[in-house]
């Protein structure tokens, strides 16, 4: 509904703050400015009680005593609309402006009521004045003008709140004009259309938010892409050997050729291909759901490398390439899964042996890093794009579409060795020269001896 749209809460979420605020001022100011006029009143009060005073006490230098102080008195007192007490020294009313006091003792002192005392040393008497509200002319003066007073701001409010009610409309949309275009864009993504972007013009949280959306729709756009080719992949790499398999089989039946040795022998050969490419699968699937299980135990990492190096110089040789391996004695035991390890070194070098050309050299090093050991496998082959490098460990991906899969592989090795090496709590990476040469790099934690024994982990 309309009413309960991010706009309309803006709004009123900003109306009612600068509502508040306005009130709130208007309510101090209407406070402090009576309070003000009181204070105002309460000084002039105070001045004209010393006035009265100093009065009463030349009155009494000339006189010499109080008589005849109450006609004076009461003329003061019908003047400003006073109770004015005199007394004399003993405590007795000498004059009262109400005549209601007259002759009796009187020390009592009212709250708000202004005392002074006549002489220094020598006590001539007391003064008690109770001041009254301002008579005539200035008491409507004072009124009309808190009046006035209180008018201009309930003027000032209604017209500020209207003002505020205006900018806070303006502000608000303002204000969410990207997140509309954000949520059309969500939108359109959520309905399918993946290459939707939106326009960065913000620095702040806003900016960040659509910036976010832009990198979050990338990689939507690029994973259904993957996933495409992904589903490609898997067809192209099942579609060979099946329809190899299949031929066979047909071949067999319309008895083209005879159920042999050799025929049962490239059948076997297609079918475990095809084993390979689903355990391979399932390898992948395992590692990302976290469930690959690794029998974690203290290693030395030296006797790895060289079991492994090894038995793929085989392999280097018949490329005419040279595999060496240089490690250093300092290497601690490190606590990894023997034979999945072995795999990934497995993987890296069979990649590297696919892309060095013949002649080629190949060195796999191991170094002591804080708390791991760093392996890494160098070629001087033909290197591999910069393009290239985000993607390479993702699943099918190759750098060189032009190799096939008997000699590029599946596309699978690298995606696996990424995912186990980050099982074991390690990480892997890749730096690349086109023409110069690639080098891959992993870490493998090093064994730490707390008491307790090694073991599997998920």
């Amino acid at each position: 509904m309309k009413n309960r749209s991010l706009l309309f809460r803006m709004i009123a979420a900003f109306s009612v703050v600068i509502l508040v605020a306005l009130l709130a001022v208007f309510t101090f100011m209407s406070w402090s400015t009576e309070a003000e006029f009181e204070r105002f009143r309460a000084n002039v009060d105070a001045q004209r009680a010393e006035d009265v005073r100093f009065a009463l006490v030349r009155y009494y230098i000339n006189s010499g005593d109080w008589t005849g102080i109450q006609p004076y008195v009461k003329h003061i007192a019908d003047m400003w609309e006073w109770r004015i007490i005199v007394t004399d020294a003993d405590g007795i009313v000498v004059a009262d402006s109400t005549e209601e006091l007259l002759g009796s003792s009187y020390f009592e002192e009212k709250p708000g009521m202004l005392v002074s005392t006549f002489g220094g040393a020598q006590l001539l008497g007391t003064l008690y004045v109770e001041a009254q509200t301002p008579p005539g002319t200035e008491r409507a003066l004072l009124a009309v003008t808190l009046e006035r007073i209180g008018q201009f701001l309930l003027l000032g409010l209604l017209v500020a709140t209207g003002f505020a009610v205006v900018l806070a409309w303006f502000l608000t949309r303002r204000i969410l004009a990207p997140v509309a275009d954000l949520r059309g864009a969500v939108q359109r993504v959520g309905a399918g259309d993946l290459s939707q972007r939106v326009e960065v013009t913000d620095e702040g949280e806003i900016g960040e938010l659509a910036a976010a959306f832009n990198t979050m729709a990338g990689e939507l756009q690029r994973a259904n892409q993957v996933q495409r080719q992904m589903i490609a992949d898997i067809a192209h790499e099942l579609r060979t050997p099946l329809s190899n398999i299949r031929g066979y089989i047909e071949a067999v039946r319309d008895r083209v050729i005879e159920p042999d040795e050799e025929t049962v022998a490239t059948l076997d050969a297609e079918a475990l291909l095809l084993s390979r490419l689903v355990d391979d699968l399932q390898e992948i699937s395992m590692v990302e759901a976290g469930q690959m299980k690794l029998d974690i135990q203290p290693e030395d990492i030296t006797e790895l490398l060289s079991h492994t190096t090894d038995a793929m110089r085989t392999m280097a040789s018949a490329h005419l390439i040279t595999l060496e391996l240089r490690t250093h004695d300092s290497l601690s035991l490190v606590a990894i899964d023997y034979h999945r390890i072995s795999q990934v070194l497995r993987n890296l070098l069979d990649n590297a042996i696919a892309h060095t050309r013949e002649g080629g050299h190949i060195t796999v090093e191991a170094v002591p890093r804080s708390g791991y050991v760093e392996v890494s496998i160098s070629d001087d082959g033909a290197g591999i794009a910069e393009h290239d490098l985000p993607y390479l460990f993702d699943r099918f991906y190759r750098a060189d579409r032009s190799r096939t899969r008997a000699t590029g592989g599946r596309g699978l090795g690298l995606t696996i060795s990424k995912g186990l090496v980050e099982a074991h709590g390690g990480t892997i990476s890749v730096t690349s020269t086109p023409g110069a040469g690639s080098r891959f790099c992993f870490t493998v934690p090093v064994f730490r001896d707390d008491g307790h024994e090694a073991k599997s982990r998920a």
